[in-house]
């Protein structure tokens, strides 16, 4: 009885000594405290601000210096956007540190997590992937005319996970790199020249020799088509209707839609003013015998 008395005043004094201290502990140590880490947390604040502030203006001075490389602008571009993102993720571990976290620590947590985060985003690493590949192989570049994932259009920009083409109409189409540069690109600006290819039908009656020279002439006399490639004007089949011919020949690639407007209007007029019809599907309707019996009849 006497030892559990003992025992409980004990605890009672350790209480009241703990309740003391508290009373007396120093408030301006609390102040010092709120001041210390207050001044860390803007601290870091600055260096993300200055950091990533930095990380523009050099990003931009690694563009400039590259600009007078052989450096593609693609491959530019992708190392102008990979320095940037390295670089704040530097800066944030400097701030970071300065608080007081444990940069080491945060990292092999990162570490921890990378397996994990790395199956929720596939699709991300597969386009981060896609995009370094395009860039080592170059099936095409900034400014090339391509078709891809039944997509056309002129490629904009080659970024880290993506490809940005502008359509003719003026839409803009951001394509996935992993998708891209996994399935069938058509790139019709590779060699500079395009094939511009013209289907007509002449009637079975029609002279052959006399439409060819009509229209060989009209791809002489369009200035868009190049001169120092053949031209091509052939019977292609027998259609039902008609006989069809193959005609093309060649143009500058930014060229190519205007040249085949021009070729288009001007094989119409030629055709029509030579005596040339341009046969188009019909139906015959013939009355048989009898008919008008039995049209009374019903």
């Amino acid at each position: 009885m006497i030892q559990e008395e003992n025992t409980q005043k004990t605890i009672e004094e350790g209480i009241s000594s703990d309740v003391f201290n508290l009373r007396n502990w120093d408030l301006s140590t609390l102040a010092d405290t709120a001041i210390e880490y207050g001044l860390k947390a803007i601290g870091a604040i600055l260096i993300i601000i200055v950091g990533f502030w930095l990380a523009g203006k050099i990003s931009k001075l690694i563009q400039k210096s590259m600009s007078t490389s052989n450096m593609t602008i693609s491959m530019r571009k992708f190392i102008e956007s990979l320095f940037k993102m390295i670089f704040k993720i530097l800066v944030i571990l400097v701030a970071m540190s300065t608080v007081g976290f444990q940069v080491t620590a945060f990292v092999a947590l990162l570490g921890g997590l990378a397996v994990g985060v790395g199956m929720a985003l596939q699709g991300s690493l597969a386009n981060l992937a896609g995009g370094i590949l395009i860039l080592i192989f170059k099936p095409f570049k900034v400014g090339d005319y391509i078709q891809s994932l039944d997509k056309m259009g002129t490629v904009e920009e080659i970024s880290v996970l993506q490809t940005i083409l502008l359509t003719p109409d003026m839409r803009t189409v951001i394509l996935p790199n992993g998708s891209v540069f996994n399935n069938p690109i058509e790139n019709y600006s590779k060699f500079g020249v395009r094939r511009v290819e013209i289907g007509i039908g002449i009637g079975y009656e029609d002279d052959f020799d006399k439409a060819k020279e009509v229209l060989m002439e009209v791809f002489k006399n369009e200035p868009l088509m190049l001169d120092d490639r053949d031209y091509v004007l052939e019977i292609n089949e027998f259609g039902d209707n008609s006989v069809n011919l193959a005609m093309y020949g060649y143009t500058r690639t930014e060229n190519y839609l205007q040249a085949k407007w021009n070729l288009n209007r001007a094989t119409k007029k030629a055709l029509d003013s030579n005596g040339f019809n341009i046969p188009f599907p019909q139906r015959d309707l013939h009355l048989v015998s009898g008919f008008d019996k039995i049209n009374n009849n019903s």
